[in-house]
């Protein structure tokens, strides 16, 4: 079944991969610390790609909603979670090559019990005005550390935890009395 927050224009990229058609996926690195140059609350914004865009952010979204954005150029990847029986799966998101003023933010904020997210938006090169997963994914990342001033590696998770019962009701005679036979 699709994915209903892929929008078809994305969806047809990914299927037919027309020329001349980029999909460039961004990341938000989110936190109440962050701050840009003139000091005022922002994220950090980076495009995996080997030049910087301008995109236009959701309006929905919790920074900068519907304005215009320049992500930075910058190599990042998600590995995977290994397949596993695990409670809550987790990606592995390693930032190459970090901006300074990104590495300062992330300084700041892991001193804080505040989380940190990353939210993900992909947008077509042929129209930058709109994410093209709404909503987009964000993901809590815990153990963010950085090496020197050039890599960020954080462990990502979606907030989606399988522990516990599914579905979450339990269906017990007590409630549902139509379960005991007459």
């Amino acid at each position: 079944m699709p994915d209903p927050s892929v929008d078809p224009a994305m969806a047809e990229a990914y299927a037919l991969a027309p020329k001349g058609v980029v999909i460039h996926h961004t990341l938000e690195i989110r936190h109440p610390s962050f701050v840009n140059e003139a000091g005022e609350p922002d994220s950090g914004w980076v495009v995996l790609n080997q030049t910087d865009i301008t995109a236009r952010i959701e309006a929905g979204a919790p920074l900068r909603a519907g304005e215009l954005v320049t992500f930075q150029a910058m190599q990042f990847q998600f590995a995977l979670a290994p397949i596993e029986l695990s409670p809550a799966p987790e990606l592995e998101l390693t930032l190459a090559t970090v901006a300074r003023p990104i590495v300062e933010n992330l300084d700041r904020a892991v001193t804080d019990t505040t989380k940190i997210v990353a939210c993900y938006r992909p947008y077509l090169s042929t129209d930058l005005s709109t994410p093209r997963m709404l909503p987009p994914p964000t993901f809590d990342l815990s153990q963010v550390s950085t090496s020197g001033a050039t890599q960020m590696k954080a462990r990502a998770r979606n907030g989606i935890d399988l522990r516990g019962n599914f579905p979450r009701i339990i269906y017990t005679a007590q409630y549902f009395p139509g379960l005991v036979g007459r």
